[in-house]
């Protein structure tokens, strides 16, 4: 026969069944052990009570006092313990304590938490709430499930998570209160009776619960909102602690946080993944199965007509365990739901709502994490340090850190396992502690001394304007950086008035803002020093000196590229581009002749082309018209623009126009006669194109001085 793993473990508790419950099952606590007399026949903690007396009368805080395994006496007293060794060894003495050795700790003990509760502990959900309950009221009843994880509310405050469906009564009314179950009264501790602790306290009350859709319905296959997950807003006043890891359960006995001596620490939250995988829950206890290749990583289940999407595995449970927790090594993966029990012929399925996608559910509820703490790799403890150095160390799994024991607490982001921040900057003693978080989760807390000392007073360094720099607008503030808390004054190289003054920030930056250099022909030049007061002495550090150049941005060209080409008729007739309103753009133009020209006219035709022309910036934009479209030949362009006579560094840029190509024949072969010339828009060269524009004069010197040469180099272009 099959056994569904239902939900929870319903009591349905009638009145014989309550009265049994308060009076069979419920003990008084046991004591640690039997009163005892020494062989005086006077009792031993008399003597411990007016020892501990006495020493109170000279300022000591007595920890304990007794014999040791060796039949020695030996009495144990705070570190701060105002009594010398010896006058403790003697009132020790004269209290029936002879001979005794002082032995000095940190601090005096405490009782440990009686209130931590961990993951896979088993609790009651109880109608109709918890004082009804106890009260043996009608239709009382109570329902057995496990705590999952240790949670934090969106608030912070504690919390718990379980299953959804243990939040809700035998006809789905909704269940408010809970209460813990003594853990050696269960059946993972091998007991078959649940009972309930001498003084029953309420554990919480449910504040968020689902089971099946995320609109209260059941749900369907493939419904994304559909889940298995509650949520437990603990009872502070009744001083409960949720521990963020799961019980192993071997460690079960009567008190209630005896489960938390031996637990798994929860470090993460993660999606489930094939391999081994472990659940603690109250029926079963701690058991591990595998989520092997062939279950489900992500899909739906059917619990009891409600869909739940989550994972399976092979891991044993039973009825009592839903809500427990499911883990693989050391992360949070899941909450159990629901399942088949193993039979001789069926391996044991189990059902678990995945936490990735019940959390987001809850509205803002979280894993409460175990997280490691971090390790301050610098400075050492007990170094000595300068102003602002930077504390640094490593942590695991944490998202933040926050630094605190000099100024306002500093919380950084953890990046690639590693964080850094700005250190003390105040000289003397200083204690710095470091704590890992992530979300509401805190790691313990690791602290180093150091003693700040001064730093030797160097130069200061001016990172803006940077020496040698061109600046191209009014240059406002003049920055860098310094020895943090030290002044700084920055003054005229030339006049040597003071420009500004500031301080050093704790990060070690400085800004002196406020001034106004604007375009100047002549260099700035400005020099930085940084005074710092010890013991009523200013000390002066060397200069730092930044001279700079305040300059318009050389105008942008626009319309001609650095290094165009144009065809031997498609030469640019003007430049056009972008500047500074109302700035003199001055346009210098130079050209040469291609080296194919070889009469005077031809040459003379790119001089009358070089020359200087000027526009003015509006609206952004400037042009200037060179006459006529530029002839063949390669040019070379200076722009600058000018702002109250201060003129810009050039923008200088070349572009060719090409020669006339050659003429084509019949019979020439691909790539020569007539091939397309560049930049000549991809048209066959003609007889036509060799025709160049010159004057009568230039078609008679040309003749008159090489004629028979041009008939001679037509003819070898034609045959060629």
């Amino acid at each position: 026969m099959t056994h569904r793993v239902t939900g929870r473990r319903p009591l349905a508790l009638t009145a014989a069944t309550t009265l049994a419950l308060s009076g069979l099952f419920l003990g008084a606590p046991a004591a640690f052990a039997e009163d005892s007399a020494d062989s005086s026949g006077q009792d031993a903690p008399v003597e411990v009570l007016k020892t501990q007396a006495e020493l109170d009368k000279v300022g000591t805080d007595m920890v304990a006092v007794g014999q040791t395994a060796d039949g020695g006496n030996v009495v144990v007293v705070t570190a701060d313990s105002a009594a010398a060794d010896s006058e403790i060894a003697q009132i020790a003495a004269s209290e029936g304590f002879p001979d005794a050795s002082v032995v000095k700790v940190d601090t005096a003990l405490s009782a440990f938490d009686e209130g931590d509760v961990v993951g896979g502990q088993g609790y009651l959900s109880v109608a109709p709430d918890l004082d009804g309950f106890l009260a043996n009221e009608p239709g009382s009843a109570a329902w057995s499930c496990s705590i999952g994880f240790a949670a934090f509310t969106p608030e912070g405050d504690p919390a718990l998570l379980s299953a959804g469906h243990c939040a809700f009564g035998a006809n789905d009314e909704r269940l408010t209160d809970t209460t813990l179950t003594v853990p050696s009264s269960e059946d993972a501790a091998g007991s078959s009776q649940v009972q309930l602790p001498a003084t029953i306290d309420l554990l919480g009350t449910f504040g968020f619960a689902q089971f099946g859709g995320g609109d209260g319905g059941l749900g369907s296959n493939g419904d994304t909102t559909a889940t298995d997950i509650s949520v437990i807003d603990i009872d502070e006043s009744a001083g409960w602690n949720p521990v963020p890891a799961v019980t192993d359960w071997s460690t079960a006995g009567e008190s209630l946080s005896s489960l938390a001596d031996g637990v798994i620490a929860i470090k993460s939250v993660a999606a489930p993944a094939v391999g081994e995988v472990s659940k603690s829950g109250r029926t079963t206890g701690f058991t591990t199965g595998v989520v092997a290749s062939d279950d489900v990583l992500d899909g739906w289940a059917n619990i009891d007509g409600h869909w739940v999407q989550g994972f399976s595995s092979n891991t044993p449970a039973a009825p009592g365990d839903s809500g427990g927790a499911v883990i693989q090594g050391n992360a949070a993966v899941g909450l159990i739901s629901g399942g088949t029990e193993a039979t001789a012929t069926q391996e044991q399925f189990t059902w678990a709502a995945s936490l990735v996608t019940a959390l987001p559910k809850t509205g803002g509820y979280q894993v409460a994490l175990d997280l490691d703490a971090p390790v301050i790799t610098s400075p050492a403890d007990g170094a000595e340090v300068q102003p602002g150095t930077a504390i640094t160390g490593t942590v695991s799994g944490a998202e933040k850190v926050t630094v605190s024991g000099f100024g306002a607490d500093q919380t950084v982001d953890v990046v690639d396992g590693a964080f850094s921040v700005v250190g003390p900057v105040e000289l003397g003693e200083h204690t710095v502690s470091v704590r890992a978080r992530t979300g509401f989760s805190s790691s313990e807390t690791v602290s180093i001394d150091v003693t700040v000392v001064p730093a030797p007073l160097v130069a200061p360094v001016i990172t803006s304007p940077a020496d040698g720099s061109t600046v191209n607008d009014t240059v406002t503030a003049i920055s860098g950086t310094g020895l943090p808390t030290t002044a700084i004054t920055v003054t005229d190289a030339e006049t040597d008035d003071v420009l500004g003054t500031t301080e050093v920030a704790a990060d070690g930056s400085w800004t002196v803002d406020g001034l106004d250099l604007g375009f100047a022909n002549e260099d700035y030049s400005v020099v930085v020093t940084q005074t710092r007061t010890i013991d009523g002495v200013d000390e002066v550090s060397p200069e730092a000196t930044s001279t700079f150049a305040v300059r318009p941005a050389s105008p942008a060209v626009t319309s001609v590229a650095n290094g165009a080409e144009f065809a031997h008729n498609g030469g640019p007739s003007g430049l056009a581009g972008s500047g500074i309103d109302g700035a003199t753009v001055t346009v210098t133009l130079n050209g040469a002749e291609p080296v194919s020209a070889n009469t005077a006219a031809l040459a003379g035709a790119f001089a009358a082309a070089s020359g200087t022309f000027t526009a003015t910036v509006e609206d952004g934009a400037w042009s200037v018209d060179f006459g006529a479209a530029l002839e063949s030949g390669t040019y070379t362009v200076s722009a600058t623009q000018a702002v109250d006579g201060v003129s810009s560094t050039p923008t200088d840029l070349s572009f060719a126009v090409l020669a006339a190509p050659v003429a084509g024949g019949g019979g020439a072969a691909p790539g020569e006669g007539g091939a397309a010339a560049p930049g000549d828009g991809g048209l066959a060269a003609t007889g036509a194109d060799m025709l160049v524009p010159l004057t009568a004069g230039a078609i008679a010197l040309a003749l008159l001085s090489g004629g028979l040469l041009l008939v001679v180099r037509r003819r070898q272009q034609v045959q060629s």
